[in-house]
């Protein structure tokens, strides 16, 4: 089990301190929305612990590494396990999606790959119903879409499209689209500075910079579209396993036809 709590209560008045709970309630509200979608920590319980009521959540717990950390330890992954992370991640997004939800906050950060290969997406904590108005910009630098960084956008899946190609490029070569630009961007920003070659398989790159495109409607049209342009990159069923994969191999649920996500 994981369990996710309330800070302890210091000076705060009963009514302060129940309202500082109210984050902690909402994603407990999004993580029981989502509880039938595979891919996404299921809630095992929840409460409020001692006097002063502290709030808590008791989640699944992921075994395995953050994808940041095992990018750290494998660093470039290969083609076929990046594009096997990608393809999980839209696989669980789908479902996201079509909930009528954004995450906003996809990141090498929350997210998981287990001993077992299968990827797991971690914090639906700042997710929002897509169409809904970017009133407070919110995001990891790096991966935010551009539009989260607009109070006037209205938040549609493309954004975690954009999280995703910004995986592709911190997994491929160690660099985020836009690094070290500030907020607004031009349409016609390049993503990397001119001169910054991008060693990576020319169609994973397309792909990529596709995903990552300032203007929402220049990116593939959805998660979808993206597993449809991945499939051909991702390790076909019986495929033997590297004597170069990684440990964990996201590779493995494809190769071995595991069920996903």
């Amino acid at each position: 089990m994981a369990v996710k709590s309330q800070f302890p209560r210091t000076f705060e008045s009963t009514t302060e301190y129940a309202s500082l709970a109210l984050p902690l309630e909402d994603e407990l509200g999004r993580l029981r929305f989502m509880a039938d979608l595979p891919g996404i920590p299921r809630v095992l319980g929840d409460g409020h612990y001692g006097r002063s009521g502290r709030r808590y959540i008791v989640m699944e717990l992921v075994e395995g590494s953050t994808i940041a950390s095992w990018i750290s330890a494998h660093q470039p992954v290969s083609k076929p396990a990046a594009a096997s992370v990608i393809g999980q991640l839209c696989e669980i997004l789908d479902g996201v999606h079509t909930k009528g939800h954004v995450h906003r906050d996809v990141t090498s950060n929350n997210t998981m790959v287990r001993p077992d290969g299968k990827v797991r997406l971690l914090d639906v904590g700042i997710s929002v119903t897509a169409g809904e108005l970017n009133a407070l910009p919110c995001g990891s630098p790096g991966y935010a879409a551009p539009e989260q960084y607009d109070r006037t956008a209205a938040l549609t899946p493309q954004a975690d499209v954009f999280a995703l190609g910004a995986m592709l490029f911190a997994m491929s070569v160690a660099r985020l689209p836009y690094h070290g630009l500030e907020q607004p961007l031009a349409r016609s920003t390049p993503a990397f500075p001119k001169g910054f070659r991008a060693e990576m398989d020319e169609p994973l790159r397309s792909l990529g910079l596709a995903m990552v495109s300032v203007d929402p409607r220049d990116r593939p049209d959805g998660v979808a579209e993206v597993l449809r342009y991945l499939r051909p990159m991702l390790p076909a069923l019986g495929t033997p396993v590297s004597p170069k994969a990684t440990r964990p191999d996201p590779t493995t649920p494809y190769r071995l036809g595991f069920q996903l996500p």
